[in-house]
């Protein structure tokens, strides 16, 4: 069973499968193609998607990226009747659109540190602890055991910049579009949404209160991967922040780390 599927475009359209329709949204106007009036959809290999009527028209839309696309396809193809109208474009409707309300912004959750990053990053501070001991003296110690705090800060907010940085640029190239449903709110006041990937697999993104139905990107690759809202400049904003906090307490762990072995 295949998902419901949001096909956002790079020119600022949006095309959703309903149950029975398809809904094209732009700037200018909103579309309504009922399924029954669809002969088939096709795509090149890239970011667009070519819907076919049955009198022979074609409603060409923006995918954004060729993974979304292609799902898209796969979902939109599924979806279609055995039986069509003939009727073709004289079933579809055109309206004028009004900017649609931006939605409130959301929080991106933390991302977990992968145990190998973790695991390697301590064996090699108890590697340098023990030579600082054996090399400088028992003394000479204090000055690793201090450099713990600056360097698990430093590093984990340095971490999370790149890995914020990459997952964002991971689903601007192949991230899919699919509608999330508020399941709960947690006791921190957290609101939890449900989405469902490709696969049929339900996943939980946390975010804001986004009402009872918000959309989501996923990361076909990593379904577990999402974000509420694809913004360059508050990725940029929040990795730099990252960055101008984390990158001096790294360095500064490190050289308190490796001082000892400069000190008579």
């Amino acid at each position: 069973m295949v998902s419901a599927q949001i096909l956002v475009g790079g020119d600022g359209s949006e095309t959703v499968l309903e149950e029975d329709a398809l809904q094209h949204v732009d700037p200018c106007a909103r579309t309504d193609i009922p399924l029954v009036v669809v002969q088939e959809a096709r795509t090149d290999g890239g970011h667009h998607v070519e819907i076919v009527l049955t009198d022979g028209a074609v409603h060409r839309v923006d995918g954004g990226n060729p993974t979304a696309a292609a799902a898209f396809l796969t979902a939109l193809t599924a979806a279609l009747p055995e039986r069509r109208d003939p009727a073709g474009s004289a079933r579809v409707t055109v309206a004028p659109q009004a900017p649609a309300a931006e939605l409130e912004k959301t929080k991106r959750k933390p991302l977990d540190r992968p145990r190998a990053i973790a695991l390697a990053v301590l064996l090699a501070y108890v590697g340098n602890t023990i030579g600082v001991g054996v090399v400088c003296g028992a003394l000479a110690i204090v000055l690793p055991l201090v450099a713990v705090i600056p360097l698990i800060l430093g590093a984990s907010l340095q971490f999370n910049a790149v890995h914020l940085t990459r997952a964002h640029l991971a689903l601007r190239r192949r991230g899919i579009t699919v509608p999330a449903h508020f399941k709960s709110r947690g006791k921190d006041g957290a609101f939890w949404y449900a989405y469902t990937s490709a696969d049929g697999a339900q996943h939980l993104a946390r975010g804001n209160n986004l009402g009872p139905v918000t959309r989501v990107v996923y990361d076909p690759a990593d379904p577990g991967e999402h974000s509420f809202e694809l913004s360059a400049k508050s990725t940029a904003l929040t990795s730099g922040f990252l960055t101008l906090f984390g990158l001096p307490l790294l360095v500064g762990g490190v050289a308190l780390t490796v001082l000892p072995f400069f000190l008579d």
